[in-house]
């Protein structure tokens, strides 16, 4: 069986803010390797190089804060013997952005291929919006997963648009079955350009959501962002479909099988929502699960 690693972000429920801690716990469960997310970066370099190799964790991969954090994180990457860098969400509002996105993500591509790194897209449920709709789209679609190819949505754009040489993506099969698409054809359609997968369960289609822009909102006295009460409610909604392990809408074992023979490297579990009240029970038990199917 292939190897298992962990987002690192999977373990924000508010109450485990202790990074070095968390990849012990990591380590301590039994996975391979990490995806470190913001606040791991506080950790120097070196340190937690050290860290990562006292507990045999291999970092896989990094999400980048923002986007225009990733050229300055470039150094923390290669210190700590990377492979990929990665970009975890942008706000692509128009078509414009999309074409505008495409052009930054080559660039900052370019930079990072220079120092020996591969750039990454994660997808969340936008990105399987047509070009030409994203913003507008209605969500809340109980139509079954759609094998057909995309030859429009707002992925398939960037996919034509970038360069393979210093642009490649991280799947997120879950967000891409709730959207409504089948991850196996993606990898297939895409082939090469797939270099990694995010393994999340969804437990329903809820179609392409409009682009969460949490930039925009307003802010409280310390900075922080203010939710609506119809904006808790949906997005609440959206983490409950993080089912358990098994329990989702993708065929793991086919799609590892797709993926591996399509140029996938690395498969990465990231939780959202802890369906026991437990995250750290949750997490254990997605590891016991995904070592039967990875």
């Amino acid at each position: 069986m292939g190897k298992v690693n962990l987002q690192m972000y999977s373990f924000m429920d508010g109450t485990m803010n202790d990074s070095r801690e968390n990849f012990r716990r990591a380590a301590e469960m039994g996975y391979d390797g990490a995806e470190l997310f913001g606040p791991d970066f506080e950790i120097p370099a070196e340190e937690l190089k050290a860290l990562l190799e006292e507990l045999n964790l291999e970092p896989v991969s990094l999400h980048a804060p923002k986007t225009e954090m990733v050229e300055e994180l470039i150094p923390f990457a290669n210190t700590l013997g990377m492979k990929f860098i990665g970009i975890g969400m942008e706000v692509l509002k128009d078509e414009e952005s999309v074409h505008r996105f495409a052009k930054t993500l080559n660039r900052i591509g370019k930079a990072c291929a220079e120092k020996g790194l591969m750039l990454t897209y994660h997808n969340h449920t936008q990105e399987f919006a047509d070009c030409g709709r994203i913003g507008s789209v209605p969500g809340g679609t109980e139509t079954a997963l759609d094998g057909a190819r995309g030859t429009n949505r707002v992925i398939d754009v960037l996919m034509r648009e970038t360069d393979p040489e210093y642009v490649s993506f991280e799947l997120d099969a879950g967000w891409c079955a709730a959207a409504g698409f089948d991850p196996i054809a993606f990898v297939e359609q895409y082939s090469g350009r797939v270099k990694l997968i995010h393994i999340k369960e969804s437990s329903r289609v809820v179609g392409p959501q409009p682009p969460m822009d949490f930039g925009s909102l307003p802010r409280d006295e310390n900075g922080a962002p203010i939710f609506s009460d119809e904006l808790k409610k949906n997005m609440e909604e959206l983490d409950r479909i993080n089912c358990r392990a098994g329990e989702g809408l993708v065929d793991w074992k086919a799609l590892k099988e797709a993926a591996d023979q399509n140029g996938c490297q690395a498969y990465i579990v990231e939780r959202e929502y802890s369906v026991s009240g437990n995250r750290l029970n949750d997490l254990k038990a997605d590891l016991e699960y995904y070592r039967t199917q990875i």
